[in-house]
């Protein structure tokens, strides 16, 4: 009888052992997972390491109020856990990088934990058996410039059915606010135009300018404005995204069109030799010196310098002498300026050596009507010549041989100015001024 109540009493304690077992296998845990068991390379465990059975990937389990963007270095954001199905749930979740670094910080929400300092977050009692359970806690991003988070996290739904499901979150690396201006082109004639550009870089993408311009006077809101210098100028521009700014500047180089001043009309003696020429110019790129005539020049290409005058020159009464800027590129056109020389011509033979000749006019000046008398000419003949200061001759004609003639001439129907009027004869000759007025 002793021997059979034994027997049966250690079947009671086995069976009431086997009892407690089961139970605390199917809740082990429910208020709370040990660190490092959340399927993470990591980590190397999860939940099938002290539940059995095995374990299933899930999606979308791990959600968050991070922008699609990515996260900011070191702000704050909601982490939710989402477990659905049948038995009582848990979960544990930790951000990491493949080496099962921690990256950010876990601050624990209603129903949850931490374990292994802020590395993990694990709930504090088991989720109801028969709907979704979820949970929401913080995490604090880490340090600009970490890269992507993955969160990973294992679950439980009943005894030993485990899921994995991961977060991967990116950083939204912002690239500063740049800008870049330009000016084309970059040199210009004034008066000509040059278009404005500024191309921003980074920042929310989202942009306004403002540009301005040293000397001031240039100001527009647009990114591509055009302007019209007439001085060389420096432009500034600001761009804004709302949240920064950037500055960036470009310039204009404006060259003026060309000057040139040949110098005024001067008379010269007959006897002159060279005359000294001072050109003044302004903006070119190169001068030059031309005649209308048959002298030379001493420096064509210089401002300064001599003009040679032929006897051709001389004896036509004038020449003009045309002094040419080429402008500066982009500059298109040359500026030209003339200058007229006067030949005061001689009385003829020298009195020294028995000139007899005589010329006078009356009245000089004239409204066109007006006398020569022509004396000391001799028993030769004379031609008389009226000329325009250009050379063109408008009068010739043939006096017969007499000690003094008066000739009357009639220049009314020719344009006011100065003529020369000239007396010839095979040894003599003269020349006289008439104006006209």
């Amino acid at each position: 009888m002793n021997k059979q109540f034994l027997q049966f009493f250690a079947r009671i304690i086995s069976l009431v052992i086997l009892c407690l077992a089961v139970s605390a296998s199917a809740f082990a845990y429910p208020s709370g997972a040990p660190a490092g068991y959340t399927g993470s390379p990591g980590d190397g465990h999860h939940c099938v390491s002290c539940h059995g059975g095995s374990a299933a990937t899930v999606t979308a389990w791990i959600t968050s109020n991070i922008p699609a963007a990515g996260y900011t270095g070191g702000a704050n954001y909601t982490i939710t856990v989402t477990v659905s199905g049948t038995g009582k749930k848990g979960f544990e979740v930790s951000p990491q990088n493949a080496s099962g670094t921690q990256l950010g910080v876990l601050a624990a929400g209603s129903g949850s934990h931490l374990i292994g300092g802020t590395k993990y977050v694990t709930h504090s009692s088991a989720g109801s058996s028969s709907s979704t359970a979820s949970w929401n806690f913080t995490w604090t991003a880490p340090v600009s410039g970490t890269g992507s988070v993955t969160f990973y996290g294992a679950f439980t739904v009943g005894k030993s059915n485990t899921k994995l499901s991961t977060l991967v979150v990116n950083e939204n690396a912002v690239i500063p606010l740049t800008a870049n201006a330009t000016a084309t082109p970059s040199v210009v004639c004034a008066g000509q135009t040059v278009q404005l550009n500024v191309v921003p870089d980074g920042g929310s993408g989202s942009y306004t300018y403002s540009w301005t311009s040293v000397p001031a006077g240039f100001t527009s809101n647009i990114q591509n404005p055009v302007d019209t210098p007439v001085v060389s100028a420096q432009y500034f521009v600001q761009v804004s995204d709302g949240v920064s700014t950037a500055d960036a500047s470009t310039s204009a180089t404006v060259n003026q069109p060309a000057t040139a001043a040949a110098g005024n009309d001067t008379t010269v003696s007959f006897e002159t030799s060279q005359i000294p020429l001072n050109g003044i110019a302004s903006s070119y790129s190169g001068v030059l010196w031309t005649t209308s005539g048959t002298g030379t020049f001493t420096a064509a290409s210089s401002l300064a310098g001599n003009y040679l005058p032929s006897v051709a020159d001389k004896t036509g009464g004038t020449v003009t002498l045309t002094l040419t800027a080429s402008p500066v590129t982009p500059c298109p056109s040359p500026a030209a300026d003339s200058r007229i020389i006067h030949f005061d011509f001689p009385i003829g033979v020298s009195e020294g050596q028995g000139f007899q000749a005589g010329l006078s006019i009356s009245p000089n000046p004239s409204t066109g009507l007006f006398n020569l008398r022509v004396s000391g000419m001799g028993n030769l003949n004379t031609t008389i010549t009226i000329s325009e200061i250009t050379g063109r001759i408008i009068v010739n004609q043939t006096m017969e041989p007499s000690v003094n003639q008066d000739v009357r001439f009639d220049l009314t129907a020719y344009p006011r100015g100065l003529y020369l009027i000239k007396i010839q004869s095979d040894t003599q000759s003269l020349v006289r001024k008439l104006l006209l007025n």
